[in-house]
């Protein structure tokens, strides 16, 4: 089964990405989860520890959103290797194959 989650937090982005990583090591024995950072979950660069407990998932699709990057100044350069930076068209064609869609607010 396919998941994708949807980490698009209003307020307590740590918490958020915190939530998210503890569905996807539940997840990721038995389905095949991708894992989109928009708003302000794309500070994850800017936080080492974060990042690299997600970075032991690198196994899973780990995207960051093009557009949140540029609205926070975050440059490509700085981007753990377990991260892809995509865009919205190519993260909706993942949500149009998924079996579910889980979105962490």
């Amino acid at each position: 089964m396919r998941f994708c989650f949807l980490i698009n937090p209003t307020d307590h982005w740590q918490q958020a990405v915190e939530h998210c990583l503890h569905l996807v090591q539940l997840a990721r024995s038995s389905h095949d989860p991708a894992v989109f950072f928009y708003g302000t979950a794309v500070n994850i660069i800017d936080d080492p520890k974060l990042c690299k407990r997600w970075h032991d998932l690198s196994n899973q699709p780990l995207y960051l959103c093009r557009t949140m990057m540029d609205a926070h100044n975050i440059e490509d350069k700085t981007i753990d290797p377990a991260f892809e930076v995509i865009g919205m068209a190519p993260w909706i064609k993942l949500m149009e194959q998924a079996d579910r869609i889980v979105e962490i607010c």
